[in-house]
């Protein structure tokens, strides 16, 4: 048995390809939610063809996103409560050939990792390996991933890099790239057109909106220095670090974009000129159509795309405005690739046995 754990819209848009393609081989599989993001999660499930969840281990804070520290304390607390209730007779009642598949670097991946243990079956690590270096950034990521790769029994890694970071540990999987790649080109190559060029940006990490100084530096450069209109992606867990921000740069140049389904969403970065963003996915996503990229941290976990398409800030607004004047000079062709991540990773999963 395959299941999958998962709580926030980014881990079910990586994990929707290989769950599509089990769905594909007639592979049944069970989704297991914490649900740090709550309406915007549910929402997007049936868009990405994943199933109803089998089991929901916590409903984010009384069926609100989390988005506050004291939000994930409590939740925490509910995803305490619900194991101590449940995981012994769940444990029962699983097949010997089971298997917990988490993704990435939330705290719900560590969770689903540690409920893997809890109920003595193997549990499956995608987008593992990936180390940015220093445990302080991204915060509280790089932890979550360091903590999952504990954890974890199968790895498996988006890149070389990534590879070699687990060199010590066994049941280590190449699969050549992010699964996000697939989420991209399963929605084949529309992209809207005839539309004024315009810069999206995309900034909702912890450790960027809880730096009130740096995200009104941030705006006021991208206001101030962008050649082109700007698309500012808002949702409920941005937009609590960003409020202030929000009410004085936006308008004229900086319009805000509600979050989109994800197969807009793909229409919007195909189309956009350059990106400004604190997002992994989206750098992966980037790195793939050749897009333009500011990848705005401290350092990035992730290689894909720097020094190409990509550029790191590491916070310094004298290289998000040298990006803005010279974005073109990094746009680079769409990538292809010979094989897909999510088939590798499917076919490891049957060749293990866990699709009986």
């Amino acid at each position: 048995m395959i299941i999958f754990i998962y709580g926030t819209t980014a881990e079910a848009i990586k994990i929707a390809p290989v769950a599509r393609r089990l769905e594909a081989r007639g592979i049944p599989y069970e989704s297991w939610l914490t649900l740090q993001h709550t309406d915007a999660l549910r929402t997007v499930l049936p868009e990405l063809g994943l199933k109803e969840p089998t089991r929901i281990i916590a409903n984010g804070r009384n069926g609100k996103p989390l988005t506050s520290s004291s939000d994930v304390l409590i939740w925490l607390f509910s995803v305490v409560g619900w194991m101590r209730k449940n995981i012994r007779h769940i444990r029962k009642s699983l097949p010997s050939n089971t298997v917990v598949v988490v993704h990435g670097d939330t705290l719900t991946t560590v969770i689903g990792a540690y409920i893997a243990k809890r109920l003595k079956v193997p549990s499956a690590h995608i987008e593992a390996g990936l180390r940015s270096g220093n445990w302080r950034h991204p915060f509280p990521e790089e932890l979550d991933r360091r903590i999952a790769g504990k954890l974890a029994t199968i790895h498996y890694t988006p890149s070389e890099e990534a590879t070699r970071n687990l060199a010590s540990k066994k049941n280590v999987v190449y699969t050549r790239g992010n699964t996000v790649i697939d989420a991209v080109l399963d929605q084949g190559d529309d992209a809207a057109s005839g539309e004024a060029p315009f810069g999206l940006v995309l900034l909702h990490r912890f450790e960027f909106v809880s730096n009130q100084q740096l995200v009104d530096e941030t705006m006021r450069t991208l206001v101030e220095e962008s050649p082109l209109p700007l698309r500012l992606i808002v949702d409920a867990y941005s937009e609590h670090g960003m409020t202030g921000a929000l009410t004085k740069y936006v308008g004229g140049k900086l319009q805000p974009q509600s979050k989109l389904r994800h197969q807009k969403f793909v229409g919007l970065l195909k189309t956009a000129a350059f990106i400004v963003t604190d997002s992994g996915g989206i750098q992966a996503e980037a790195a793939l159509l050749g897009i333009p990229t500011l990848v705005h941290r401290k350092t990035t976990e992730q290689r894909e795309g720097i020094g190409e398409n990509i550029m790191l800030s590491n916070w310094s607004l004298a290289t998000l405005t040298g990006f803005l004047h010279a974005y073109e000079a990094y746009r680079r062709p769409v990538r292809r690739l010979s094989q897909s991540p999510s088939d590798i990773i499917v076919d490891d999963l049957v060749a293990r046995g866990y699709s009986d």
